[in-house]
């Protein structure tokens, strides 16, 4: 993964656990990430793989936040819905 790519993955893991999505995230040894699930479980990841489940988390998220189902915490975001 490119370090544009990296930077671009660490951003999105940073939003989902402002969103209070994730409880916690790293990097892990050789390249992977650790992620914390609210159930405290701890999941390792390859690049590769936390890029496609935060991909999946970042959209059901959106799609509850369209749905109305949650608001977001994000400043300004809320005012457009």
């Amino acid at each position: 993964m490119s370090a544009a790519g990296r930077q671009n993955l660490d951003a999105m893991l940073d939003v989902l656990v402002y969103e209070n999505v994730l409880v916690a995230w790293r990097r892990a040894p050789l390249g992977g990430y650790l992620i914390v699930s609210h159930e405290g479980e701890e999941i390792r990841m390859t690049a590769q793989q936390a890029d496609m489940w935060s991909r999946g988390a970042f959209a059901v998220y959106l799609a509850l936040v369209d749905a109305r189902r949650i608001s977001p915490r994000i400043p300004g975001d809320g005012a457009r819905h």
